[in-house]
């Protein structure tokens, strides 16, 4: 990590990994099927925490979805509430690495913006 600028923040998630650069707060999900009621009510939570730090910081957020092959649609219900959050306190909010199967939910309910086609 030392040639890329990235940085770890040492704030504890269950759900989700923080990591700044100089360009953005990054928010990396653990896990690569999110569908469990339970999971979705505490990822809701990290994110909307993760809102706030990059509030603080004044970064874009981007939520990188490396490795995640699927997504409930409850998931892109906070999703939808996020960005909406995200939008009210002016931020730019990304989506970025997604596969083709998450994309595919994402588009259905939100248009993900252009630097999403990784």
């Amino acid at each position: 990590m030392a040639n890329t600028g990235e940085k770890p923040l040492g704030i504890p998630y269950k759900y989700v990994r923080l990591v700044g650069t100089r360009e953005a707060l990054n928010v990396f999900f653990q896990n690569a099927e999110i569908d469990l009621a339970s999971e979705i009510q505490g990822i809701g939570r990290e994110l909307l925490q993760a809102v706030e730090v990059a509030i603080r910081i004044d970064m874009p957020l981007v939520l990188n979805f490396q490795g995640v092959q699927r997504i409930s649609s409850a998931l892109v219900g906070k999703l939808v509430l996020l960005n909406k959050k995200t939008k009210a306190e002016g931020m730019k909010l990304e989506f970025r690495e997604m596969s083709d199967a998450v994309r595919t939910v994402i588009q259905k309910v939100m248009r993900p913006t252009d630097s999403d086609r990784n």
